[in-house]
C-alpha cells in the first residue's frame, strides 16, 4: 500500500508571467510599437544580423533595440555603432528575460515603432518565458 498521495496543480509556473506579457503587448498595440524577440544560440549571427536589419530599416523607422545578457554589454556597444538607440539589461546570472524586465527595458528605450530584444544567446530558457513579444524571432546557424 503507497503512503503518499499524488496532488496534480493545474496552475502553470508561469500564469503570472503571461499575465503581465499580455498587458504589455496590449500596451505596445495601443503605442503601436512592435515588439521582436530575437533568440538563437549563442555566437549564431543575433548581432550581425540585426545591425544589417537596423541599417536597413533606420532611415524611415525608429528602432529601439534592448540587449540581453547575463552580464557582458559587448553587443550593445557593436548595435550602437547603428545609431539606433540601445540599452543593455543584465539578468544577474539569469539565463532568461520575463515581461517584466522587457518592460523596465522599455521604459528607459522610450519610445520607438519596432524595438528588438536581442534575447540571451541560447536556445532551451528564452523560448520558455513570454517577454511580451508581438513576434519570436530565431536565427538558425548551420556550419
Amino acid at each position: 500500500m503507497d503512503s503518499y498521495r499524488v496532488i496534480e496543480v493545474k496552475q502553470s509556473v508561469f500564469e503570472d508571467n503571461n499575465k503581465d506579457a499580455e498587458k504589455l503587448r496590449a500596451q505596445m498595440k495601443e503605442e503601436k510599437t512592435l515588439l521582436v524577440n530575437l533568440m538563437s544560440s549563442p555566437g549564431s549571427g543575433k548581432t550581425s544580423t540585426l545591425t544589417k536589419l537596423i541599417d536597413n530599416l533606420k532611415s524611415d523607422t525608429k528602432i529601439g533595440v534592448m540587449e540581453a545578457d547575463i552580464d557582458s554589454d559587448v553587443d550593445a556597444k557593436t548595435i550602437s555603432y547603428t545609431g539606433a538607440k540601445v540599452i543593455q539589461l543584465h539578468t544577474g546570472g539569469m539565463c532568461h528575460l520575463d515581461a517584466g524586465m522587457s518592460e523596465e527595458g522599455l521604459a528607459e528605450l522610450g519610445n520607438a515603432d519596432i524595438v528588438f530584444l536581442e534575447n540571451i544567446g541560447n536556445l532551451v530558457c528564452p523560448a520558455e518565458f513570454d517577454t511580451g513579444a508581438h513576434i519570436k524571432l530565431v536565427l538558425l546557424s548551420v556550419t
